[in-house]
C-alpha cells in the first residue's frame, strides 16, 4: 500500500514538473533564462528555509561531516532547471519532459548498476533496458 500511495503522490510530483517547466520557460521569454532560473531557486530557498524553520531536525549544519561534492546536487538543479528554461520556448513542455526523463532513466539504470554515489547496487535487467528503448522510441515518434 505505501508503494502505491508513492507512486501516485511521485506521477503528481512529475506533473509538478510540467506545470513548473511550462511557467518559467515563459518566464524566461519575458525577463530572460538566466532570471528566470534565479528566480526559481529563490522562491525554492525561501520556501524550504520556512520548511526548514518548522519541520527540520536542527542539523543544517551537518554538511560538515560529508564530502563537499556532495552539495554537486545544487548545481545540476539549477543547469537542469537552465536547460529546461530555454528548451520549452523551443521544442514544448511535452518534448522538453520526454527528454528528460529519457536522461533520468539513463542515468538511473547506471547509477543502479554500478553503484555510483553510495547507492546500493542493482543489476539492471532487460525490462529497464526495454522500458528506456520504449522512451527514446517514443521521443522518436513525438519528432516525427
Amino acid at each position: 500500500m505505501k508503494k502505491l500511495v508513492y507512486f501516485i503522490i511521485a506521477i503528481i510530483t512529475g506533473a509538478f514538473l510540467s506545470m513548473e517547466s511550462a511557467l518559467f520557460g515563459k518566464l524566461g521569454e519575458r525577463v530572460g533564462e538566466l532570471e528566470a532560473d534565479f528566480y526559481n531557486f529563490f522562491v525554492g530557498a525561501v520556501i524550504s528555509l520556512i520548511f526548514l524553520i518548522f519541520f527540520g531536525k536542527g542539523k543544517l549544519f551537518a554538511i560538515k561531516q560529508f564530502p563537499k561534492w556532495n552539495l554537486l546536487g545544487g548545481v545540476l538543479g539549477v543547469v537542469y532547471m537552465l536547460i529546461i528554461v530555454i528548451g520549452v520556448p523551443l521544442v514544448g513542455v511535452g518534448i522538453a519532459m520526454i527528454t528528460v526523463v529519457i536522461g533520468q532513466m539513463l542515468a538511473s539504470i547506471l547509477i543502479d548498476h554500478f553503484g555510483w554515489f553510495g547507492s546500493e547496487q542493482k543489476k539492471v535487467g532487460t525490462k529497464r533496458i526495454s522500458a528506456l528503448g520504449l522512451m527514446m522510441a517514443a521521443l522518436i515518434f513525438t519528432l516525427f
